[in-house]
This record gives structure tokens, sequence and C-alpha cells, in this order.
């Protein structure tokens, strides 16, 4: 987590860097699934956008979710 943790503070302070969105997305999505493991896709949208002051896309929010969903069980072994 912690590697996931500098990258969103990297894209947090470089806005304009490209896939930006996706690097919050994907973390507002591992903090959403810490807090829930049933997390939603408004979960992810709301800890963007109340914790990283960021609008996230739905479908960006979306794609994250899931996405951390089949990589979090692995990195937990």
């Amino acid at each position: 987590m912690t590697t996931l943790r500098r990258t969103v503070l990297s894209a947090l302070q470089n806005p304009e860097e490209p896939g930006c969105e996706e690097t919050i997305a994907r973390g507002a999505a591992a903090l959403a699934l810490k807090r829930s493991p049933e997390a939603t896709v408004d979960d992810v949208l709301e800890i963007g956008l109340y914790e990283f002051d960021v609008v996230i896309e739905p479908t960006t929010a979306r794609a994250a979710l899931a996405a951390h969903r089949v990589t979090a069980p692995e990195q937990e072994r």
C-alpha cells in the first residue's frame, strides 16, 4: 500500500500528468475497500471528491474498483 500511497500523492501534486485520474481512482478504490469489502462506485467517487479533492469519472472509478478487487487478495499473500 505504501507504493500506491506515494503514487497517489505524486498524482495529486502533478494533476496534468497522463494517467493521473486513474491513479487517484486506484487509491480511492483501495481506501474504499479497506473501509468496507462491499464498497461501491459511489464510495470511490466520494473518497475522490472529499478526501482527494478530485472529481473522478464514474467509469474510471468502476474500473479501479473492479481491478482492486481482483488484485487485493493477491497482495495479501
